[in-house]
């Protein structure tokens, strides 16, 4: 019992410092000259790790499509890290202009030109499209990394 009182308080003591809800990630602006908020990275004057421009598209259907409708957007991704950056279509999100968030991942195979599955050397950029099922205009989107932490957002022009 008493192994078990210390363990107890020894993982009390060590999470007790731990922050586990993280800062939300600044929106990159859909207009290169502006910061997209008052707060974040943009308004600060720093670069983005990751930075993701993106605009709404038409997507051409794939065999695979139910025929349903579709909301796209045609992404840009630069990697502006020192490291290699991983790129999947899972890893993306769009959120609509009634704050509602789509997952990229309900419609994947539906249509053709995808971002695709990659890794980026540092400088190297990926374009393609994301979509999510539904009719909706697109605002922003987000884009995760492996562990699915946000890692970019901009909003869509």
């Amino acid at each position: 019992m008493r192994k078990l009182i210390i363990s107890l308080v020894a993982v009390t003591v060590l999470t007790a410092g731990c922050n586990l809800e993280e800062d939300p990630v600044a929106v990159q602006s859909a207009d290169p000259g502006k910061s997209a908020g008052k707060s974040g990275a943009a308004s600060k004057g720093k670069a983005f790790p990751i930075k993701l421009t993106a605009k709404r598209a038409r997507a051409s259907k794939s065999v695979l499509s139910d025929g349903g409708a579709l909301s796209c957007v045609k992404v840009t991704v630069t990697n502006q890290t020192k490291k290699q950056l991983e790129v999947n279509p899972l890893y993306f999100s769009i959120t609509d202009t009634k704050n509602t968030k789509h997952d990229s991942s309900s419609a994947l195979g539906e249509y053709e030109g995808q971002i695709d599955t990659t890794e980026l050397a540092p400088g190297e950029k990926a374009t393609g499209l994301i979509c999510a099922k539904g009719n909706f205009r697109p605002k922003i989107v987000a884009m995760t990394n492996p562990l699915f932490s946000e890692a970019a957002r901009a909003q869509v022009a």
